[in-house]
């Protein structure tokens, strides 16, 4: 007797289309970049097919694959001054602030601002490098971190910190070019810089909550040394970077307007 399946199947189609209808997390959180800071969607792609050429962070911190972008990235920066010897320290304080500067940002939205959290773990993401060997875009595969749902602001920066950061720095540093310390001290200027932007969304108390968490407490609350500790310092009653990113070194490349060797 077929008619007594009705009502089921109709209840399927209904759960069917309520499903199809209800936005994925990407579009969730892409929705929230598009509305508070819609620039940001210029530099990360959200679940989209990320070009053949980009790579994860387990396949750009192959020697010889890092050796190609930091070479294309050295003959960028001294193309106009070849006659002078080219140091490796600053040169990837440059790189690397070219890459952490374009993939926190979004991330550091996504997590503070989106109910879900999202898995920021390198391996969902990919990266697609500029021409002159810096990093230009990234493409991240969204996925929810169940674990992360329940944190509290600062538990997510944590995250932030340990899962999606601590790779891309002990990569760099497992070049030998470079002290892992400079580039956590360049990469604290930037979370204080990017929590001040967000200081509307955030508000104050929060604010000042997740400058503390990361910048005054030497470890996290699980224990773990963290490395953003003093990055940020008090410089005549306001936060500021501890130590020169070493930019200035390079070609071309002025120091930056708070530089603490001025």
């Amino acid at each position: 007797m077929p008619y007594r399946f009705a009502p089921v199947v109709e209840n399927i189609v209904w759960r069917k289309q309520l499903q199809s209808e209800a936005p994925s997390l990407a579009e969730s959180v892409r929705a929230t970049l598009a509305r508070n800071r819609e620039h940001l969607l210029e530099f990360i792609r959200l679940d989209e097919p990320a070009p053949q050429h980009a790579m994860t962070l387990a396949q750009w911190r192959r020697p010889e694959a890092l050796s190609a972008l930091l070479a294309a990235w050295s003959s960028h920066i001294y193309h106009a001054r070849p006659e002078l010897a080219r140091e490796s320290k600053p040169l990837l304080s440059l790189w690397a602030q070219w890459y952490i500067g374009l993939m926190v940002p979004p991330l550091m939205l996504a997590l503070l601002t989106h109910k879900t959290a999202i898995d920021v773990a390198p391996e969902h993401m990919h990266v697609e490098f500029h021409e002159t060997g810096r990093a230009a875009r990234f493409w991240l595969d969204v996925r929810e971190d169940r674990e992360a749902a329940a944190h509290s602001p600062q538990q997510r920066m944590e995250t932030l910190t340990l899962r999606a950061l601590m790779p891309v720095v002990q990569a760099l540093e497992a070049s030998g070019e470079i002290n892992g310390r400079l580039i956590w001290s360049n990469t604290g200027y930037l979370i204080n810089w990017y929590l001040n932007e967000m200081k509307p969304l955030l508000g104050e108390p929060l604010l000042n909550a997740l400058r503390h968490a990361c910048f005054d407490e030497k470890r996290f609350p699980g224990g773990v040394d963290n490395p953003l500790w003093r990055t940020v310092i008090l410089r005549d009653g306001l936060p500021g970077r501890r130590t020169c990113c070493q930019r200035y070194r390079l070609p071309g490349v002025q120091r930056c307007g708070d530089c603490t060797l001025k």
